[in-house]
């Protein structure tokens, strides 16, 4: 045995033992695995948003029930009409 192969570490050629298209293929892999990620996150993401929106409700909700007025008739007044679309004749 060469004292070069006594010194080198057992992962660090890992691309360096591969093919071309070994790489290539090694890369798409990854990349599915980090979308699947990404994924699997936006997925917790929008779970946690829905129960904090829930929760937010709920609080409103019980607060309208005990104050017996809604706690948003302020923000009606500010708030602008929605615009109406009517049919256009040409």
């Amino acid at each position: 045995m060469d004292d070069n192969e006594k010194e080198r570490k057992p992962g660090a050629d890992l691309f360096a033992r591969l093919s071309a298209i070994q790489t290539v293929v090694f890369a798409i892999v990854a990349l599915f695995v980090l979308a699947g990620l990404m994924l699997v996150g936006k997925g917790f993401y929008v779970k946690a948003k829905d129960e904090v929106a829930q929760y937010l409700l709920l609080r409103d909700v019980e607060e309208q029930d005990v104050t017996g007025k809604d706690s948003q008739s302020g923000l009606s007044e500010a708030m602008p009409a929605p615009l109406t679309t009517g049919s256009v004749t040409r």
